[in-house]
């Protein structure tokens, strides 16, 4: 017989709850709404359009990532993988320079992953 703890922490992975929670939470920090019953109802309804399974932290707020700002990304180049995601988008568009092509790598973005922790 399972373990009803196990079972349950199973259950939460299965169906990423703490991915959305932790979604939510992220975005309630940052934006701290009026009315936070009706921005997390909102935002429930964004989730069940995009997918519990293309939820992450940061899912609300990666626009607001300061990377992100588009005058920012075209000025400053720091070598972070931000810049190599802008030299992938800009060749995409042919905005590139040739030479410049061949610094581009892959820059598939990853967000950083929050691990769980039990206390005992």
């Amino acid at each position: 017989m399972a373990n009803p703890r196990e079972e349950a922490k199973k259950y939460l992975a299965a169906h990423q709850i703490p991915q959305m929670f932790e979604s939510l939470l992220s975005c309630l920090m940052l934006e701290r709404p009026e009315d936070p019953v009706e921005y997390v109802a909102r935002k429930m309804s964004q989730i069940k359009d995009i997918g519990l399974q293309n939820v992450n932290w940061e899912t609300f707020v990666f626009h607001l990532h300061p990377y992100r700002d588009n005058l920012r990304r075209k000025l400053i180049k720091d070598g972070s993988r931000f810049d190599k995601e802008t030299e992938t988008e800009e060749q995409a568009k042919g905005d590139l320079p040739k030479d410049m092509h061949a610094l581009s790598t892959d820059a598939t973005y990853k967000p950083e992953v929050f691990q769980l922790t039990e206390t005992q």
